[in-house]
Formats: structure tokens, sequence, C-alpha cells
């Protein structure tokens, strides 16, 4: 199966530069780990306005690791120093990006909550939570290629983005589904390793999206591995 193939290759990919992907996945780990520790001291303080530190700038640290990642595809090679150069250059994308992730997730789980609690007593609540919750899945599967073509498709608005990582998925249920559990599952002992996802989780989650969403686009239209962006 394809998913498979798919994990291979990301995972082969991921320890072929292993010193260098450790290094970029520590630069990454790092910074995220800041921003999110003054969104929460922000929270711990009630001061909330430091919230928007996280918000604005986790987006943009993301997809300068997916773009590194596409040097990677490129040239089998990256030069780390440019992870710095492609957060400003798609500071904007991975903003814009981040926020409907973002915000449409926190809708959900708070509706998903909320039902879940009302649940004890209607039986048509419970029903909702459940569907909440399908959505909650169907949207995980959709960041696959929602962020795959944020970073390769950067001619595609966010409007587009979306419509087309919604239609692929649906079209792509097994695929995407099967790529969700086990983007969960690897990610979930990454992080509760510690180490793993202070040296592999950005490399291993970047080369899965950026995999998958070429090999679902292969049956739409043909990714050129040279075209996966701007000359250098």
């Amino acid at each position: 199966m394809k998913i498979w193939q798919v994990l291979k290759k990301s995972t082969s990919q991921s320890y072929d530069k292993l010193f260098k992907f450790g290094i970029l996945n520590l630069l990454w780990f790092f910074l995220s780990t800041i921003v999110v520790y003054i969104g929460y001291y922000g929270l711990f303080l009630r001061a909330y306005y430091l919230l928007i530190i996280p918000i604005i700038l986790l987006g943009p640290f993301f997809m300068g690791g997916l773009m590194v990642s596409i040097d990677y595809l490129k040239f089998n090679d990256f030069i780390i120093k440019k992870y710095f150069t492609y957060i400003k250059e798609n500071f904007k994308r991975g903003l814009v990006g981040f926020l409907f992730t973002f915000f449409i997730y926190i809708i959900l789980f708070v509706d998903f909550v909320f039902f879940l609690r009302k649940g004890s007593d209607s039986i048509f609540m419970l029903v909702l939570a459940v569907l909440i919750l399908y959505i909650i899945i169907f949207f995980s599967m959709m960041q696959c290629t929602y962020w795959g073509y944020l970073a390769l498709k950067r001619d595609l608005g966010i409007k587009d983005i979306i419509k087309n990582s919604f239609l692929t998925t649906i079209d792509n249920l097994i695929f995407t589904f099967l790529w969700f559990i086990i983007v969960f599952i690897l990610s979930s002992i990454l992080i509760i390793s510690g180490f793993g996802i202070a040296l592999l989780l950005m490399n291993f989650v970047s080369l899965m999206i950026l995999n998958a969403t070429i090999e679902i686009s292969s049956k739409y239209e043909k990714i050129e591995i040279g075209e996966l962006s701007k000359d250098e």
C-alpha cells in the first residue's frame, strides 16, 4: 500500500541527513518552546495578550521547516541557516495557515466538550458529540495535504488550498486516514520520549506531509521535484 511507501521514504530521508536534520529540529524546538512558554506564562498570569506570540509565530516556524525539507527533496541536502530565511519569506503564509487550523480546532474541541458534557442527560447531545469527534478526525486527516499545498503550491491562495485539501481528503479517505493514524502514533512516541520531540519530530512530520501530498497529487497532476520551490 502506498502509505507504507511514504512512511518508509520519509523515515529513510530523516536518517539520511540525521545530524543536519537534528540541528534543524533543535532550532525549531528551541524557538517553539520559547514562544509556547511565553503563551503559557501569559495564561498563568492572565496576561492573555501574551498568547498572541505563539499564535503568530508557530505557523511560520513550521513553514520554515517545510521549505527546508523541500530543499532536501530537490537537492538531497539543505542549508540550515536558510531556515530563518524561509521563515521570513513565508511568514504571512505560515501565519494565515496556522490561524485557520488553530481556530477550527478550538471551535471543534469546545463544541465536542460541550456536547459530551450534555450527553450524560441527552442521547441527542451525545450523538452530536460523536459527530464532532468524526469532524475532528476528518479535519486532522486534511492537515496532510493542507500544509503540503501551503508549502508546495505557493501560487494557490488559502481558499483554494482549503478546497483542494478537502476534496483530496474525501477522494483518498483510506490513505489520509492511515496517514493520520501513523503520524499521530509516531508523533506521540517522539513527544513522550523527550529527545524525539527535540531531534526528530518536525523533520518526520514535514517529510511525511510533503511525501504524502506529492503521492496524492500524482493522481491529479504531476508535481515535479524541480518545481517544488523557487529557483535558488
